[in-house]
């Protein structure tokens, strides 16, 4: 029986805050000024705790962190509003993203967009970056488990029209990297924002600068051909 030939890069799934736009710079400003409405302080550790979402985890946590004094759901959706607001006024890109984001479209790689933030988070953002450049766009609101869950990566590629081990996906926290990798496609964890999950289908790099195209097909090469 032939050996079965190396498997060739189809895809980029794009993690959306952290990886693609820098908005958590955004989110702690947001998670202050909701905090400070109930003189509550929220420090480095809260952040970490509550990066990468989903969001309902997060509510849940600051409802605890103010002694349950409005309920998850009323913090979900207050700091939703926030977001909308700040993301609504343009967005920078992360480290390192938009240099390979725009050669990825320039050379004609189909894209995704996964991401544990709401549509309305997703298309606040994405307005100024621009919906055509993505295949798909996958909100949680688009799928019923969120990260660590797979379902958004497995459902990106399903509507881009390729395997999951077709795919490459760029990931920045611990919760969305556990996604990516559960998902079963090769994954490059940017470790700026602290310690990622340990897999032999996981690349780790500190950021995505001096990242270009080549590099991610050797990447992906090397993490599912060896």
């Amino acid at each position: 029986m032939p050996p079965e030939p190396p498997k060739s890069l189809k895809a980029i799934l794009w993690d959306m805050d952290g990886t693609l736009i820098n908005s958590e710079p955004l989110w702690v400003e947001a998670e202050c000024e909701l905090m400070a409405n109930f003189d509550t302080t929220w420090d480095e550790i809260d952040q970490k705790n509550c990066l990468g979402g989903p969001m309902p985890r997060v509510g849940t946590y600051m409802a605890k962190k103010t002694n349950n004094r409005e309920s998850a759901e009323y913090f979900a959706v207050e700091l939703i509003s926030k977001m909308e607001q700040k993301l609504s006024k343009g967005v920078e890109y992360a480290g390192g993203a938009k240099e390979l984001f725009d050669e990825c479209f320039t050379n004609k790689i189909s894209m995704a967009l996964v991401t544990a933030s709401s549509r309305v988070l997703v298309n606040a953002a994405i307005a100024s970056i621009g919906f055509e450049r993505f295949v798909a766009t996958i909100s949680s609101d688009d799928v019923k488990e969120s990260k660590p869950s797979p379902e958004g990566y497995l459902k990106a590629a399903e509507l881009i029209g390729v395997k999951i081990s077709e795919c490459l996906i760029l990931e920045d926290s611990y919760v969305g990297v556990s996604a990516a990798i559960a998902s079963g496609a090769a994954v490059i964890g940017i470790s700026l924002s602290g310690e990622l999950p340990k897999s032999s289908k996981l690349h780790v790099v500190p950021s995505l600068s001096n990242i270009g195209l080549p590099q991610l097909h050797e990447i992906y090469s090397r993490l599912v051909n060896a």
